[in-house]
């Protein structure tokens, strides 16, 4: 438990200071970092794919549900992956998009 309690923090605390979302706390109980509506996350640190998978499986498909795999063949939080279903990506694609559409349009 010592060594997912530590990984799923040290998401947290990543998560935390490279996007300015307040209120992110990491939930050992669930393996899950909580977060503010309309954000879901979950977190595995197993070995098997196929855990992460299954996770990914129950995401409905329109929601900002995310699940993060960080395992100990990784050598950062940052090099951690992320899956979501492409219905509750599309939103977040849009919404940063819209944030630098006059840098790329302006090229």
């Amino acid at each position: 438990m010592g060594a997912r309690r530590d990984k799923g923090r040290a998401l947290t605390r990543y998560l935390t200071g490279s996007t300015g979302i307040p209120f992110l706390t990491w939930d050992g109980i669930h393996g899950a970092i909580d977060a503010p509506s309309p954000y879901k996350i979950d977190v595995t640190t197993s070995r098997s794919l196929g855990n992460w998978h299954d996770l990914i499986r129950g995401i409905n498909s329109a929601s900002q549900h995310m699940v993060i795999r960080y395992d100990y063949n990784m050598d950062s939080v940052a090099d951690a992956w992320v899956a979501m279903k492409l219905g509750g990506f599309v939103p977040l694609l849009t919404a940063h998009y819209q944030t630098i559409s006059d840098r790329v349009e302006g090229e």
